[in-house]
């Protein structure tokens, strides 16, 4: 009986090895797959943005949530969007930044985004850049997203 008690406790033991012995392993490559896949650092932010303005035309026309999914390597810290009283074109461009610097801060890569005229509310991004001193936040990702891209133009 102690024999049998002895194998089984050794088995458990040898299930309970393999076990955590997967889980490391799985671990592991979860790490290295996110270490492999992180975003490369950009040595010229003029340079990246300039390869979206010269492949605008794959943006024109579409959703800006198709540009963000392609910035893998920088994304925007700051956005300041011009907003009219023309009823026909309330938001007509937005200006993005990819530092954290004071968005009127000059010498500074800008990406400006002309988008297509909607009768859409400005009030939510109005609100937006005040409460969050104009930082390009999940809020303002999201009130993006959907908005159609009428032009791409960057400057230095």
């Amino acid at each position: 009986m102690k024999t049998l008690t002895f194998d089984i406790q050794i088995n458990v033991a040898d299930q309970l090895m393999k076990i955590h012995t997967n889980l490391l392993l799985a671990v592991i490559l979860l790490f290295l797959n996110g270490f492999l896949k992180a975003q490369k650092p950009v040595s010229d932010t003029l340079a990246y943005a300039k390869k979206f303005e010269t492949n605008k035309e794959k943006y024109i026309g579409r959703p800006f949530s198709l540009l963000l999914k392609d910035m893998t390597q920088l994304q925007f810290k700051k956005a300041k969007s011009e907003i009219k009283e023309d009823d026909n074109n309330t938001l007509p461009s937005t200006l993005f930044k990819f530092s954290d610097k004071d968005i009127n801060s000059a010498n500074e890569v800008t990406f400006v985004i002309k988008w297509k005229p909607n009768d859409a509310s400005t009030t939510q991004i109005e609100f937006f850049q005040e409460e969050h001193n104009y930082g390009f936040t999940v809020s303002e990702r999201n009130f993006f997203e959907k908005k159609i891209i009428k032009d791409i133009v960057v400057y230095k």
